[in-house]
C-alpha cells in the first residue's frame, strides 16, 4: 500500500527503552498492520525485559504541544491511548480530545502493571487513588484491561471465573463504552490451555440486533510462548488499527485477537526475561480465529468443547470429541449435510413459476425467498410446498428461506437463515430431517458464530449496495470478500451474495469465494433463463485463481524487493507477473507421496512460491530412494520424509509454510486436506489413490494425479464438478481394476521420474494461476523414446465415485 493511502492512527502512551511495549511495540504494529503511526509520549520509562526502574511523566506543556502539531498535518483515523502517568493528563486529554476529535474512533488500555509485574502509573505505584477513566471512557469506543487493571478499576478481589465475569459487568455497567475484559494473563484460564477474553457490547452500529448490549467470550488455544511482552499494548493498537481501515468493532475485535495468536507465535525472546511479539501482518487463518460464544452460555466446566470448534487443531481428548454441535443445543458434532464446494451461480427468487423455469434450464441450487407472511393455507405456503416439490422432480437443491418449519414438514433439501433467525430456529429439527442449512453473515464475527452451528454453506454479504433486503450492515466490498474466503474457504462452501452481475462477476470470481448467489441480475432481467445461462456460462468459462484469492492483507502488502529479485524470471511472464505472484503466495496445495514425484513436488512448489504446503506420507527415507529422490541424503535413512522435507525446505524456501502428516491417506483422511486449494497425488499405490480422489469430489477439490512405472508415466486432471463429461480418478481406474504398479515393483529411472515430476508441477502451477488447460486430459510419458501422447478423460455413468455424488444430488450448475 503506497504511502498516501496509509489510514493515520495515533498512538498516546509511553516509550519502553526495552522495545517490546508501549510506543515501540504500538508503532511496529500499525506499520504491519498497513497503518501510519504517529506517536504522543505521556511517560518515559526505564525498562528492561525483567524489570521497571524508573517512569517519568512528560510535562502538560508537552504533551500538549504533540497533540497540537500533529492535529493540524496528520489528524487520526483511529487513536489508542495507553499509558497515562496521572489523572492531570487522563483529564487533559479528556478534554482537548472532546474539543478537537470527537467523533474518532478511541481504543483505550488502561495500562497501570508491566508484563513483568511493576507498576507504571504513578498513583498505583505509590498506592494512592486510582486514576478515575469514567471521563475519557465516555469519548471511548471500546476498554480493553487485564485481570489486574479490572480488578483496579472494578475494585474486585477476582480469584475465579465468576467473580471475573461479576467485575467486568460491574464496570461495564459504570461505563459508556464497549468493554474487552483480557484474561490471557488470568490463571484460571492459563490451567485449562485457553486464552480467553470477556466481550461486552453496548450499542452496536452496522451490526445485528442480536449483538446489541450482549456478552460474548472471545477464546483460543494458548500459544506455547512465554514471550509475551507487549501484549496488552499490541493488542489495542492492533484494534486501532482495523478500525482506521473501516472494519466495524466486533470484527476489528475478531482480526486483533487472530493477529495475537499470529503475534505470539512469531515471539521471541531478545533478554533474560520474556521477549517481545513477532509481527505477522494481518492473520487471515482460520486456526488464528478466536471462537465466539455468547456469555450466557459459555461451557466454563467444559474446555475441550471449545476446543472441538471445526477451525481449530484436533480435539486433544475424549471429551473434545464427543462434545456435541461445538456448543449449539441439539446439533451433532457432524454439522449438517456436507456439499460440493462450488455450487456455482446460485439465484434467490421470489416466484415458484420462474423458480420451474430455472430449474428447467438446468438450474441445480436454488433458494425461494418469499417477503410476505406465509399464513397457513396461503397461497405463499402452497408456493414453497410447490417448490419443494420442483425440487423433487428435478432433483435440485432447493433452498426455503426462513421458514424451517414448512421446509420439514414437505422435505426440503435444506434451508437458509439469517442471522436474526439463528435465536428462533430449531437446529436440532433442522438436523434431525437431514436438511442442508445455509447460514447469512456480514463480516468476521457473524461468520465465526455461524460455523458453531456447522452449516452447510456460508453465505457472505452482502457485497455491494443492493436494494433487494434493508441491512443493518455495510457493503463489505471485494477486498474483505477475499480475506473472508481465505479464511473459510478451506472450511464449507462459501457464497457470496449483495448486489452482483455480469459487470462485477468476473471480479468477484478473483476472489477465491466458491459460489455466488444472484438476486436482481437473473429477477428483473428481460429474459431470466437467458440471463442465468450468460452468468453460469461466464462464472465457469473465464480463468480464475481457485479456492482462496489474494488475501486482504497480500492486497496492502504487495511483493518485497526481495520477492522481485527471487521471482523475477517468472514475474516477466504475462500470466505471472506480480498479480498471479500474489495468488500462488495466496495458496494452499496437498501432496500426498513424498518419493520420487511428492519431493520433487515440493520444492518446485515451495521455489515458484506457493504460500503454503500440506505434506503426507508415513514412509521413512531408506537407501533406494536415493537414486530417484534427490532430496533425501544418507544421513537421513530412517527418518519420516516429511520430517526432512519441512526441515529442508524451511531452510531453503522461509517464505513457504509447510505443515506436514506422516499418516497413510485412508479412507477417513479427508480432513488432510480441506485446507488444500488444491490437491496433488503422488502416492505409490493404487488404495492410497482411490482414498484420495474420493476425498477430493466429496470436499470438492481438484486433483491432478501422476504416476510412473517402468518407461510409463501417466497424468491426469480430474474435477468432477468443473468437467463432468471426464469424471474423476476412478472412472478411468475403477477400484476393482488396480494392481500394485509401484516403483519398487516394476523399476524406474530417476530421470524418468524427474521429468514426469516436472509435468505434474507445472500443471499445478498453471491451475493456480487461472490456467486448467490439463483438466479432463490424460497425458501420457513414454521415458524411452521421450514422446508425449494425450487423450480426453471419458465419465464412467457406472462410477461408483463421483456419479453416485450427483445421484445423491450432489450435482452443480457446473456438471450440466
Amino acid at each position: 500500500m503506497s504511502a498516501d493511502k496509509k489510514p493515520i492512527v495515533w498512538s498516546i502512551a509511553g516509550s519502553d527503552s526495552g522495545g517490546g511495549a508501549g510506543i515501540q511495540a504500538d508503532l511496529a504494529t500499525l506499520s504491519n498492520l498497513g497503518c501510519h503511526g504517529c506517536s504522543v509520549i505521556t511517560t518515559l520509562t526505564a525498562q528492561s525485559s525483567v524489570a521497571v526502574t524508573l517512569t517519568e511523566a512528560v510535562s502538560e506543556e508537552m504533551l500538549l504541544a504533540q497533540l497540537n502539531a500533529l492535529l493540524g498535518d496528520l489528524p487520526p483515523k483511529a487513536i489508542k491511548i495507553g499509558l497515562l502517568a496521572n489523572q492531570a493528563q487522563l483529564q487533559l486529554l479528556c478534554d482537548w480530545l472532546a474539543r478537537h476529535l470527537p467523533d474518532v474512533p478511541l481504543v483505550v488500555d488502561p495500562v497501570m502493571v508491566a508484563s513483568c509485574g511493576d507498576a507504571l502509573s504513578k498513583s498505583t505505584a505509590l498506592g494512592t487513588a486510582r486514576l478515575d477513566y469514567r471521563p475519557l471512557a465516555a469519548l471511548s469506543t471500546v476498554l480493553t484491561p487485564n485481570i489486574h487493571e479490572l480488578a483496579l478499576l472494578s475494585r474486585s478481589d477476582i480469584h475465579d471465573f465468576s467473580s471475573w465475569q461479576d467485575a467486568a459487568t460491574c464496570l461495564a455497567n459504570e461505563l459508556p463504552c464497549h468493554l474487552l475484559a483480557k484474561g490471557g494473563d488470568f490463571e484460571a484460564g492459563i490451567a485449562r490451555g485457553l486464552a480467553e477474553d470477556l466481550l461486552l457490547f453496548k450499542d452496536l452500529p452496522h451490526s445485528s440486533g442480536l449483538h446489541q448490549r450482549q456478552g460474548f467470550v472471545l477464546a483460543s488455544p494458548r500459544q506455547a510462548s512465554s514471550n509475551n511482552h507487549g501484549s496488552g499494548c499490541t493488542l489495542s493498537s492492533a484494534i486501532a488499527a482495523f478500525l482506521a481501515h473501516d472494519w466495524i468493532l466486533p470484527d476489528a475485535l475478531i482480526l486483533a485477537k487472530a493477529y495475537i495468536n499470529g503475534a505470539l507465535a512469531q515471539s521471541y525472546r531478545v533478554g533474560t526475561g520474556p521477549g517481545p511479539l513477532g509481527r505477522p501482518g494481518a492473520c487471515l487463518a482460520a486456526e488464528l480465529m478466536p471462537v465466539i460464544w455468547p456469555l450466557e452460555d459459555y461451557p466454563w466446566a467444559n474446555p475441550a468443547q471449545v476446543l472441538s470448534a471445526p477451525w481449530l487443531a484436533a480435539p486433544t481428548s475424549a471429551d473434545a470429541v464427543s462434545a456435541k454441535g461445538f456448543g449449539v443445543k441439539g446439533v451433532s458434532a457432524e454439522g449438517f449435510k456436507t456439499l460440493p464446494h462450488n455450487l456455482g451461480i446460485y439465484p434467490v427468487v421470489a416466484d415458484v413459476e420462474l423458480l420451474e423455469a430455472l430449474l428447467k434450464a438446468g438450474c441445480r441450487t436454488i433458494q425461494l425467498r418469499l417477503k410476505q407472511e406465509v399464513l397457513p393455507g396461503s397461497s405463499a405456503e402452497q408456493a414453497i410446498i410447490r417448490a419443494i416439490a420442483l425440487g423433487h422432480q428435478y432433483q435440485a437443491r432447493v433452498f426455503i428461506n426462513d421458514h424451517w418449519q414448512l421446509a420439514i414438514a414437505h422435505g426440503a433439501f435444506g434451508v437458509h437463515l439469517g442471522q436474526e433467525d439463528l435465536s428462533q430456529a430449531s437446529f436440532e429439527a433442522i438436523q434431525g430431517a437431514g436438511m442442508a442449512l445455509g447460514l447469512s453473515s456480514h463480516g468476521y464475527f457473524e461468520a465465526l458464530l455461524a460455523l458453531r452451528h456447522r452449516p452447510s454453506y456460508l453465505a457472505l454479504g452482502h457485497i455491494f449496495a443492493t436494494k433487494t433486503k434493508v441491512m443493518p450492515s455495510l457493503p463489505q466490498g471485494l477486498a474483505r470478500l477475499g480475506a473472508y474466503s481465505e479464511t473459510f474457504g478451506s472450511l464449507l462452501p462459501t457464497v457470496a451474495i449483495g448486489g452482483i452481475d455480469e459487470h462485477n462477476l468476473d471480479a468477484v470470481k478473483h476472489t477465491g469465494v466458491a459460489s455466488v448467489a444472484v438476486v436482481r441480475a437473473i429477477t428483473e432481467a428481460a429474459e431470466p433463463v437467458t440471463a442465468f445461462r450468460r452468468l453460469t456460462q461466464s462464472w465457469l468459462g473465464r480463468a480464475a485463481p481457485i479456492a482462496s484469492g489474494i488475501s486482504y492483507a497480500q492486497q496492502n502488502a504487495g511483493l518485497s524487493d526481495r520477492d522481485f529479485i527471487r521471482y523475477g524470471s517468472q514475474l516477466l511472464l504475462p500470466r505471472v507477473s506480480e498479480a498471479g505472484q500474489l495468488a500462488l503466495r495466496a495458496k494452499t496445495v496437498a501432496i500426498v507421496g513424498l518419493g520420487g514425484l511428492g519431493h520433487h513436488l515440493a520444492r518446485s512448489l515451495a521455489a515458484a512460491g506457493v504460500g503454503r504446503l500440506i505434506l503426507i506420507d508415513p514412509d521413512i527415507v531408506e537407501l533406494g530412494n536415493l537414486p530417484r529422490q534427490l532430496l533425501y541424503n544418507e544421513q537421513d535413512i530412517g527418518r519420516l520424509k516429511v520430517d526432512v522435507a519441512k526441515e529442508k525446505l524451511g531452510r531453503d524456501y522461509p517464505n513457504c509454510l509447510i505443515k506436514i502428516e506422516p499418516k497413510l491417506f485412508g479412507p477417513k483422511s479427508a480432513e488432510l486436506i480441506r485446507e488444500a486449494s488444491l490437491v496433488l497425488d503422488a502416492s505409490d499405490n493404487f488404495l492410497c489413490r482411490h482414498n484420495l480422489n474420493q476425498a477430493c469430489v466429496k470436499l470438492g477439490k481438484e486433483l491432478i494425479a501422476a504416476a510412473i512405472s517402468a518407461d510409463s508415466g501417466l497424468l491426469c486432471h480430474t474435477a468432477p464438478w468443473l468437467n463432468p463429461e471426464a469424471g474423476c480418478y476412478e472412472c478411468l481406474f475403477p477400484r476393482d481394476s488396480t494392481g500394485s504398479g509401484r516403483c519398487r515393483d516394476m523399476g524406474v529411472l530417476g530421470p524418468a521420474v524427474q521429468t514426469l515430476a516436472a509435468m505434474q508441477s507445472l500443471a499445478a502451477i498453471n491451475t493456480l494461476l487461472g490456467e486448467r488447460s490439463t483438466l479432463g486430459r490424460l497425458i501420457s510419458l513414454d521415458c524411452r523414446t521421450l514422446s508425449v501422447r494425450e487423450a480426453a478423460l471419458c465419465a464412467d455413468p457406472a462410477c461408483l465415485c463421483c456419479q453416485t455424488q450427483s445421484q445423491a444430488g450432489h450435482k452443480t450448475q457446473a456438471q450440466l
